[in-house]
């Protein structure tokens, strides 16, 4: 079992010296969500940060006929709202819990408070816009150059992680795969069983298992 993380292992904040991080652990409260549960809605006009411990996430938006998009999935060590330390404009996008998740949330007037007392931290924040800035510049590149095949195939080594010596992906419906490269579920489920059926993947209740490198064109 893996080491429970603390807020040195937050990539938002990585580069803080140890003293801010002991002034910053004083404000976090505790927040556990079970499967499903919304987070954050679209629209709200909520005001901290939020700093994933265990557990993932989805960022999507939706329109009023009950439309809608995935953006994002989020993981251990991910952190949302963030802009939400620096403006009043209500949230962009909604997040909800994919599985069971443990988050620390700090109050935007606690962290600001922070960040006056010891300005380091707010070259964190500042890293951490200019990252998803640059996600966000990759994702529309991707809907822009890639084919279909392209952007399954991207998402897949994106959302890749090492697990017991292999390549594995949590699994996501073809419906959510579809929304998240554009496409149509029927096209995405085409894809995916041409990958299993070429042995390059497997798919369990769980995981998308990464079995062999993927082939560059489909």
């Amino acid at each position: 079992m893996s080491s429970p993380l603390g807020l040195k292992d937050i990539p938002l904040l990585a580069d803080v010296p140890a003293e801010e991080l002991a002034a910053l652990e004083e404000l976090v409260a505790n927040r556990h969500y079970k499967k499903n549960a919304v987070v954050v809605a679209q629209g709200d006009e909520t005001d901290s940060l939020y700093m994933i411990i265990s557990g993932s996430m989805r960022v999507y938006i939706s329109d009023g006929e009950g439309r809608e998009v995935t953006l994002n999935t989020l993981t251990p060590g991910d952190s949302f709202g963030e802009l939400a330390l620096l403006s009043d404009q209500p949230r962009s996008a909604s997040i909800s819990t994919i599985e069971e998740s443990h988050l620390w949330v700090i109050s935007k007037g606690d962290f600001l408070a922070c960040m006056n007392r010891f300005p380091q931290i707010a070259q964190g924040i500042i890293k951490a816009l200019i990252e998803r800035v640059q996600a966000l510049t990759d994702e529309v590149s991707s809907l822009a150059l890639l084919d279909v095949y392209g952007r399954v195939r991207r998402l897949l080594m994106k959302n890749a992680r090492q697990r017991n010596g292999k390549l594995v992906v949590p699994r996501l419906t073809h419906m959510a795969i579809a929304t998240r490269v554009g496409s149509s579920r029927e096209m995405v489920s085409k894809i995916l069983s041409d990958l299993s059926r070429g042995q390059y993947i497997s798919v369990d209740k769980e995981w998308i298992t990464i079995e062999k490198p993927l082939p560059s064109g489909w």
